[in-house]
Formats: C-alpha cells, sequence, structure tokens
C-alpha cells in the first residue's frame, strides 16, 4: 500500500499515475551507497541526469512526451528521455517545473517539449544543482516494461530530486527512472 509519505516522495509521477497512467509500481528507498553500479554513477550525485545519461550513452538526449499538464506558472510533464541517434529509451520519469523562475525565452523552451531541463538550464548558463531527496528500487510494471521494451521481470533504479538555483529556489521536482 503507498502511502502520503510515499506519494509526497515520488510527486509528481504519483499524479500523473493517478490521473490514468495505472497504479504506482511498489518501491523500496535505498541508501545512495547501497545503489548498485551503473545506477550509482547514473544517480547518486547533485549534478543534472542530462549531462550523465550523454556521457554514458555517447550521445545526446532527447525528450518524448507522453503526458503534459500546464498552468500559468507550472508545468508538469511525464517523460521518456532517448538517446537520439539510436532512439534508445533510458530514462522514464515525472517532472513539475516552476515555469515563473524563468525568463521567457527559457520557458518558451521547455514548452516546445523537445529537450530535457537539465540540458536547457546547461544550454542557457542557468546556475543550478540537484537535491536529491531519495534513491529507490522500483519493482518492474507494465507500462515501464513497455516504454524500456525490458518485459515485467526487470527491477528499476531511480530517484526523487529537487533543482535548486544558487539562491536555493526549488525549480522543479523530478521523479527519474533508469532503464535496467
Amino acid at each position: 500500500m503507498i502511502t502520503s509519505i510515499d506519494s509526497e516522495l515520488l510527486y509528481p509521477l504519483t499524479l500523473f499515475r493517478r490521473n490514468g497512467g495505472g497504479p504506482l509500481p511498489g518501491f523500496t528507498v535505498i541508501d545512495g551507497a547501497a545503489m548498485p553500479e551503473p545506477y550509482r554513477q547514473l544517480l547518486v550525485h547533485r549534478g543534472d541526469m542530462t549531462s550523465r545519461l550523454e556521457a554514458f550513452h555517447g550521445g545526446c538526449i532527447i525528450l518524448e512526451l507522453l503526458h503534459r499538464e500546464h498552468t500559468e506558472d507550472t508545468y508538469r510533464r511525464e517523460v521518456v528521455l532517448h538517446v537520439e541517434k539510436n532512439n534508445l529509451p533510458v530514462e522514464y520519469g515525472a517532472i513539475e517545473i516552476q515555469l515563473d523562475a524563468f525568463e521567457p525565452e527559457l520557458r518558451e523552451q521547455i514548452l516546445q517539449e523537445h529537450l530535457p531541463l537539465g540540458g536547457l538550464l546547461n544550454r542557457y548558463g542557468i546556475r543550478y544543482h540537484s537535491q536529491p531527496r531519495a534513491f529507490f528500487k522500483m519493482n518492474a510494471d507494465v507500462q515501464m516494461g513497455r516504454i524500456f521494451k525490458a518485459g515485467e521481470t526487470q527491477e528499476y533504479y531511480g530517484r526523487s530530486n529537487e533543482l535548486l538555483n544558487h539562491e536555493g529556489r526549488v525549480l522543479a521536482r523530478i521523479v527519474e527512472v533508469l532503464r535496467p
């Protein structure tokens, strides 16, 4: 049974799953030091995921939009990140972005839904850092099995994260789940 604490920890993924994406898979919070490789090098850090994934997979990362919700100041999306050169799905996740934290030109780029937020922040020279809230091992489910073409027998590793600007303001809340 998923508790309200669990729901908060995996927000905004919980929101998308509740609104039609199916039930949230079971998960266990784990210590970053207990994360097996290569997941540890990809998840346990205070940098951005986009550059880590690009270095690890040797290519540019692009975004596939699954679902979106948009208000004037907040933009949420459920996505799959792919390596552009071979379309390999490498991350599934959900993000809530505080649009009012960004200048209009960057907001427009975010809403174009082509590049991950980390890549855009790097491109625009925005100073920020990650503040992981938790690391987890997640049970396989049908949706992730389809996304990663991994069947239903895999387990997944991920993190709940916040991106903060240099003043400590939350720019985004993210749940990131890596391919097996």
